[in-house]
């Protein structure tokens, strides 16, 4: 996957990810063993000097289709209704993607509003329509505050909320989603 996504190569890229998810791997496995790990070298790879950041985008948007093509669309009652975003000042748009993909999976109604989305707005989404759960993915560290102060006005309107970060896995965010639905629990 590595090398197709460095080389901008969507086709060997899609049918690995196809091939995979025909074989049996769930989306979280394949995005979080698959798909992410090259994605983080990449970055990384980047970050070092290694790799022009066309390279990084262009492996993030590939990503980003295979998504769309591989997101599954469950059958059956919903756990509930969610609201996927970052803050402003965050641009990254694919772990919102990632995350979205992940609770469509585990049947979640899934309203994704990308990123770089003001704190007022998504306070403001939140309020106008009937959200169970909000996450809010964080990918630069500068906006930690004002995703955690989103975050907690979020809450102060009974609506469950999840900031996620470095460290924190796809599967941990199902987990604690569907967790919070079961229990019925206002805020996280």
């Amino acid at each position: 996957m590595h090398r197709a996504l460095v080389d901008g190569d969507e086709a060997a890229a899609g049918q690995l990810a196809r091939r995979l998810v025909d074989e049996g791997a769930d989306v979280v496995e394949l995005i979080q063993l698959v798909l992410a790990p090259p994605l983080r070298r990449i970055g990384q790879d980047w970050h070092d000097g290694h790799l022009p950041i066309w390279i990084e985008h262009r492996a993030s948007a590939i990503v980003e289709r295979i998504l769309g093509e591989l997101a599954p669309n469950p059958r059956g009652r919903r756990r509930g209704t969610t609201m996927v975003a970052a803050v402003a000042g965050d641009q990254h748009s694919l772990p919102t993607t990632m995350a979205a993909v992940a609770l469509r999976a585990s049947n979640w109604h899934v309203h994704h509003l990308g990123a770089n989305m003001p704190g007022q707005e998504l306070i403001r989404f939140c309020s106008e329509y009937d959200i169970d759960l909000a996450v809010i993915s964080v990918t630069n560290p500068d906006v930690t505050h004002l995703a955690d102060d989103t975050a907690k006005q979020i809450r102060a309107t009974n609506t469950s909320t999840i900031v996620g970060g470095a460290g924190r896995s796809l599967q941990q965010l199902v987990e604690q989603a569907n967790s919070l639905r079961d229990a019925g629990t206002p805020a996280a």
